[in-house]
């Protein structure tokens, strides 16, 4: 088993920026990255979920 946490930081940060792009209403834009992310999530066997579940342990 790998350490996943400097993926998902890595990942984290794309995250954000989707969420702040979903907040300006550019859901065109938002779309795109959240493909982007998707794809790059399974090359290190993350899931849109885990970037979810991280954003919600700071709350």
């Amino acid at each position: 088993m790998t350490n996943s946490t400097p993926h998902l930081v890595a990942w984290m940060v794309e995250y954000q920026k989707y969420i702040d792009l979903v907040e300006k209403n550019a859901f065109e834009a938002a779309a795109e990255l959240k493909l982007e992310i998707e794809e790059g999530l399974q090359w290190v066997e993350l899931t849109w979920a885990d970037l979810e579940f991280a954003s919600n342990q700071g709350k």
